[in-house]
């Protein structure tokens, strides 16, 4: 095995990280938008700030260090147009995730705490709905779909 596939399969790694935090978010953000348990609720909120703060940031890491290392043992450039764009995009996602949806999450596990045992309050409910939460959530999904075609075709290079 040389450096390159050594690289590879860490870079790899952290999209696999990244990959499994998105899909435990997505379904958990799905479910607790429906759930009517407040426990239920907690539960699925903190799976998901876990899952994002934890694994999407290992992942992440690995994608970079790993990518930049990469870039170095191969004939690409970080001025490559594919490669800011994928960089570009990846500050953009985690200001998203990190800055927006996660602070949603928190308050919603702080809402979620103070009913108890309780069903889920009309309030929880509208915070978990926001159109704007959902509309964001899509966005990171739609990311991932968006880096798998910046890995693939590689425009411009």
């Amino acid at each position: 095995m040389d450096t390159v596939e050594i690289y590879l399969y860490g870079h790899l790694l952290g999209v696999f990280l990244m990959l499994a935090a998105a899909g435990i978010s997505t379904a958990s953000g799905i479910t607790v938008a429906r759930t009517t348990s407040a426990n239920v609720a907690l539960m699925l909120l903190k799976l998901m700030r876990f899952s994002e703060y934890v694994v999407t940031s290992a992942g992440t890491i690995l994608v970079v260090v790993f990518g930049i290392l990469l870039i170095g043992e191969t004939d690409y450039s970080m001025s490559d147009a594919w490669i800011s764009a994928a960089f570009t995009l990846l500050i953009v996602v985690l200001a998203i995730d990190h800055g927006y949806l996660m602070p949603q999450a928190k308050k919603g596990v702080r809402m979620a705490e103070a009913l108890g045992d309780a069903p889920v309050s009309k309030e929880l409910s509208d915070h978990l709905n926001k159109p704007l939460t959902v509309v964001a959530g899509i966005l990171l999904d739609v990311s991932f779909l968006v880096f798998l075609w910046l890995m693939i075709v590689k425009p411009g290079a």
